[in-house]
């Protein structure tokens, strides 16, 4: 069950279904011109895109967010909530480009995808580029060539892939690593593609059986901003050795077995449940109760235990869930009982899952 259209977004598609005969009698240039003007009236950072001929009956109506990442829950809900939409087919982000291989120009400088050449690597738990250009770049249009390599990795790679699994993307003169595959971004897709599943491990798969839990223990300086000063790895997943009351340690438990479907696009949420455990008796208590939200979640494949941290008291566990709305009502039973009197429900968009891989990557 999705969450209510907010106020704005229901107020667009009531004009844009409106306006939709007098759209239908322009251009499909004029036409999208229009549609953006609806859309300003009504929501910021977002924009409408389409694709087809003017005489088409049904065009793609394409909305995306730029590659900005702060804005890819409203699009979202912009389009969750659409009413039918007789002559478009909407969709979210734009699509990676079914033609890979072509040019593009920038104040009279030409580049060809085929002209970009990248190798992949590790950015924590993104993929990591590095770019060189396969042909001499005059040195007044080097910035332009850069700018125009982003244009490129976004239609190429599409716009939630580049914005959501690629971290740091540097630009070289010469190959670092003399054993790097480099390939032409004319063919990077499908290289793309097996790097993420084999090299990262993002096999899109929930785990079966026992998960492969990992932790560490943190220690905090005076004033710390929540980053461990000094950590010490533990196994298994049995936090008995200490309840994590100190003001000044953590212990945070990482589930190594959810790396295959971290990131995954409708597993973009970051549920956090927190509980007060001032003894180790509440600690077993809360442990066990949040330990059953995970069956709730990962049985029907809703979402997965990702990490916890106890800490000053506390322990938050942290599940990466796709549906907000039905994951709580999948725990609410649960969470009504005593021992989850004192909790604090949070969530928040994280398609990066950088909460998970702030500790996983160290372990």
């Amino acid at each position: 069950m999705a969450a209510p259209a907010s106020p704005e977004i229901t107020a667009f598609w009531a004009e844009f279904s409106a306006a939709q005969p007098t759209l239908q009698a322009l251009p499909l240039r004029d036409r999208v011109e229009e549609a953006n003007t609806i859309l300003e009236r009504h929501l910021e950072g977002l924009a409408l895109e389409m694709s087809g001929g003017d005489d088409d009956p049904v065009v793609d109506l394409i909305a995306t967010a730029h590659g900005s990442v702060e804005n890819f829950p409203l699009l979202m809900h912009l389009v969750a909530a659409a009413p039918t939409l007789a002559h478009y087919r909407l969709r979210a982000f734009r699509e990676r480009t079914t033609q890979p291989d072509f040019p593009i120009g920038m104040d009279g400088f030409e580049l060809e995808t085929s002209d970009v050449l990248v190798a992949c690597g590790r950015d924590d738990g993104q993929a990591a580029l590095e770019i060189r250009f396969g042909r001499e770049i005059p040195s007044d249009y080097q910035d332009h060539a850069r700018n125009m390599a982003f244009i490129m990795l976004d239609h190429v790679l599409g716009e939630y892939d580049f914005a959501v699994k690629v971290g740091a993307v540097d630009f070289v003169e010469m190959p670092q690593d003399p054993d790097a595959q480099w390939t032409p971004l004319s063919q990077l897709p499908p290289v793309f593609d097996r790097h993420w599943i084999n090299f990262l491990g993002r096999t899109g798969e929930f785990p079966q059986g026992e998960h492969d839990w990992a932790g560490m223990t943190l220690a905090f300086g005076p004033g710390a901003d929540g980053s461990g000063d000094e950590d010490e790895e533990i196994d298994g997943e049995s936090e008995s050795e200490s309840d994590g009351d100190s003001d000044d340690t953590a212990i945070v438990m990482v589930n190594r077995s959810a790396q295959p479907v971290a990131m995954r696009a409708d597993l973009a949420y970051a549920l956090e449940l927190d509980l007060a455990v001032e003894n180790r008796d509440e600690l077993a208590a809360v442990q066990a109760l949040q330990d059953q939200a995970a069956t709730l979640l990962e049985l029907p494949q809703l979402g997965i235990l990702a990490y916890t941290m106890t800490r000053a008291g506390r322990r938050k566990a942290v599940y990466y869930v796709g549906d907000t709305q039905m994951a709580r009502q999948a725990l609410a039973p649960l969470l009504l009982r005593d021992e989850a009197a004192s909790l604090e429900l949070t969530t928040r968009f994280d398609p990066t899952w950088s909460g998970y891989f702030e500790f996983a990557v160290h372990l």
